[in-house]
C-alpha cells in the first residue's frame, strides 16, 4: 500500500455511509448508481481526496446558505465537514498571495505567505492531519487520575481542552505512557492557536504560566520571553510533538493512563460534545491499605484504562514533519475556522470556557 492508499484508507475509516452518500450526490441519482459509486470509493479510498478536492463537492458539504440549520449536521460526520473545509481552503490558497491572520475577534491582517500554507497542503498527510485534529475536538474528554499517597487515595481531574490538567497526567504516567499525552498537548496548543487565538491569550492573561508549563512537561529550555501569544503557542506545541516523537516507537494514539497491578494511578474518563467532560473514579476513597489494594484489583483487568481525546493513531513521522510546519499548520487553521467553520455555525468548536 503506497502513501496515497494509506491515506485514503484513513479518510475512508473516518467516514460513516451517510457521508460516502452525501460524496456521490446519492439524493440526485439512482439508488442503484449511488450505491455503485461508493462501492468504488471503498475499493480504490485514494479516490476520496480528489472527490473532496472538487470544489462542488466541499461547497456542497458545507452548505453555507441553504440548507435548514437544524438538519444540516445530522446526516454528515464532523470529520467529512472539518475535511471538506479543509480541502476548500487548499484550493482557495493555491490562487491566493495571503491569507488573512485573526488577531483579535473583529481584527484581520494580511499576510502574504500564501504560497507557503498552499504548499503545506499540497501533502495529503497535512490535510489529513489537520481534517483528524479538527474532529478529535468535537468532542472533548475528561477523567479522573487515582494515584496512592501516603496519605491515602488522590484524586485529580483532567479534562483535554485545559493544558494545565491535561500536563498533569505526565507526573502519573511512567515514560513509555507519555507520547500521547505530549503529542495531545501539542494538538491542543496548535488548535487553540488556530482555532480560538483569543483563548490562548486569556490563558496567558490568566493562571497559566509558559515557563513552569514548559519545565514541567518536560521541555529543555524556557521559552524566549518576547514571544507573542501566538509564536510561544507554536514553540510549545512544536516542542511538545517532537517530545511524543522522539519517545514513541512507529505510532501515537490517544493517551492513556497505566496501570500497573501493584496498585499505580488509575484513570476514568468520559467524553462529551463541545465542552470538557470528567468522568467519576471507580476506585474507593476509603483510606484502609484494603481498599486501596481493591481499587487498583478492580480496575487491574485491562492494563490501562483509557482517558480517550478521540485522537486517531498516527505515525511518528508525521508528527515530526508537523514540528517542523506547526506554524503553517496554525495559519491553516486560522484561515479555515475564519472562511467556512464558523460561518456554518459548527457547534462542535465550542471554544474553552
Amino acid at each position: 500500500m503506497d502513501d496515497l492508499e494509506r491515506i485514503g484508507a484513513a479518510y475512508l475509516s473516518h467516514l460513516t455511509e451517510s457521508d460516502l452518500l452525501a460524496l456521490v450526490h446519492a439524493d440526485e441519482v439512482p439508488a442503484a448508481t449511488a450505491q455503485a459509486r461508493v462501492a468504488a470509493l471503498r475499493r480504490a479510498p485514494e479516490l476520496l481526496l480528489d472527490v473532496l478536492d472538487r470544489p462542488a463537492v466541499s461547497a456542497g458539504l458545507l452548505n453555507f446558505a441553504s440548507a435548514d440549520t437544524v438538519q444540516r449536521f445530522t446526516l454528515i460526520s464532523p470529520f467529512l465537514v472539518f475535511a471538506a473545509a479543509i480541502h476548500r481552503v487548499a484550493a482557495d490558497l493555491r490562487t491566493s498571495a495571503y491569507a488573512p491572520e485573526r488577531t483579535a475577534p473583529r481584527l484581520r491582517i494580511p499576510v502574504f505567505d500564501g504560497p507557503q500554507l498552499a504548499a503545506y497542503l499540497a501533502s495529503p498527510a497535512h490535510r489529513l492531519f489537520l481534517a483528524e485534529l479538527l474532529a478529535s475536538f468535537a468532542r472533548s474528554s475528561g477523567g479522573v487520575i487515582v494515584t496512592r499517597t501516603s496519605q491515602g487515595l488522590r484524586r485529580r481531574r483532567w479534562n483535554d481542552l485545559d493544558l494545565g490538567r491535561l500536563a498533569m497526567l505526565l507526573d502519573s504516567l511512567p515514560e513509555p505512557e507519555r507520547p500521547p499525552v505530549w503529542r495531545r498537548l501539542g494538538d491542543l496548543a496548535l488548535f487553540l492557536s488556530g482555532v480560538f487565538p483569543a483563548a490562548i491569550e486569556r490563558a496567558l492573561s490568566g493562571r497559566l504560566e509558559p515557563a513552569r508549563l514548559a519545565r514541567t512537561t518536560g521541555l529543555a529550555v524556557p521559552p524566549a520571553p518576547d514571544l507573542g501569544p501566538a509564536e510561544l503557542f507554536e514553540w510549545l506545541g512544536a516542542g511538545w510533538y517532537r517530545l511524543a516523537a522522539s519517545h514513541a516507537s512507529r505510532e501515537i494514539g490517544a493517551p492513556a493512563a497505566a496501570l500497573p497491578s501493584n496498585g499505580g494511578p488509575a484513570s476514568t474518563g468520559s467524553a462529551g460534545t463541545g465542552s470538557a467532560s470528567t468522568g467519576s473514579a471507580s476506585a474507593s476513597t476509603g483510606p484502609s491499605t484494603e481498599s486501596a489494594r481493591s481499587a487498583s484489583a478492580s480496575s487491574a483487568s485491562a492494563s490501562r484504562v483509557a482517558a480517550g481525546t478521540g485522537s486517531a493513531s498516527i505515525p511518528v513521522t508525521v508528527l515530526r514533519d508537523n514540528a517542523e510546519y506547526f506554524h503553517q499548520a496554525r495559519r491553516v487553521l486560522n484561515a479555515t475556522a475564519d472562511r467556512y467553520l464558523f460561518p456554518i455555525g459548527a457547534d462542535w468548536l465550542a471554544p474553552p470556557v
